[in-house]
């Protein structure tokens, strides 16, 4: 068996700091499920094959009436068109081969995020680490919150509240470090601010008018990165 490659090595590297909060939104995740009325074996099932926790905290306590399904449904698809544009940027860098489009399965944000301000080689194996240590700590949180029973105490419930703050600063901060373009961020996190005070929208509604918002205008105003000769001599 081959070692690992750097890229991979970096990406898990990378991941495991990002995951730790994704670990932290899977504990979350399992414990309102729990609460909710699901099953320990089903809240784990869930977190294995969804995969996404905006859909899997929507999902929570929805009732089963065609209109509350329907719903649930066209939100879900909505908050997951993002993948779609996602991999198709993904796809800019594709070698044409199965095993990447299979890992589109374990395309989330960060993993996308981080491997976009990836400058080196091996683009995919960052990647694959990334999306590798992601998957892995959420899958420990749920596990840990089905499994574990946790005190109540305000210390405990201050820190879940904190869990999805923390998440986006450290996003921001990794993202600001490996370079990537930094304007429809700062659109998105204004817009948003903007969404929730000025018009007094929910937070989640506000976030994903913001991010909606910047990233339509940024893909609109901008122009097309160029394809460089170095980067299409890359092996």
């Amino acid at each position: 068996m081959g070692s690992l490659s750097q890229g991979m090595k970096l990406g898990l590297r990378d991941g495991t700091a990002v995951g730790l909060t994704a670990g932290l939104l899977g504990l979350m995740y399992a414990l309102a499920a729990l609460e909710s009325g699901l099953r320990p074996l089903e809240t784990v099932f869930y977190s294995l094959v969804v995969y996404s926790a905006a859909v899997q905290f929507a999902a929570l306590g929805t009732d089963t009436a065609p209109g509350a399904l329907l719903a649930l449904i066209s939100g879900s698809l909505f908050i997951c068109t993002r993948n779609v544009l996602m991999s198709l940027d993904m796809a800019r860098d594709s070698r044409g081969r199965l095993v990447e489009l299979l890992s589109m399965a374990g395309l989330v944000d960060a993993a996308w995020a981080m491997t976009r301000g990836y400058k080196k080689e091996d683009v995919w194996g960052y990647f694959w680490g990334q999306a590798i240590a992601i998957y892995v700590l959420w899958m420990a949180g749920t596990i840990a919150g089905v499994v574990v029973p946790l005190p109540e105490h305000p210390l405990i419930t201050a820190a879940f509240a904190a869990t999805p703050v923390v998440f986006f600063s450290l996003m921001i901060a990794l993202l600001w470090r490996n370079g990537v373009n930094k304007l429809p961020h700062l659109g998105a996190a204004l817009l948003t601010v903007g969404a929730a005070k000025v018009l007094g929208l929910p937070d989640t509604a506000a976030a994903l008018l913001g991010a909606s918002m910047a990233g339509f205008a940024f893909a609109m105003l901008t122009p097309l990165e160029a394809v460089t000769a170095d980067a299409g001599d890359k092996s």
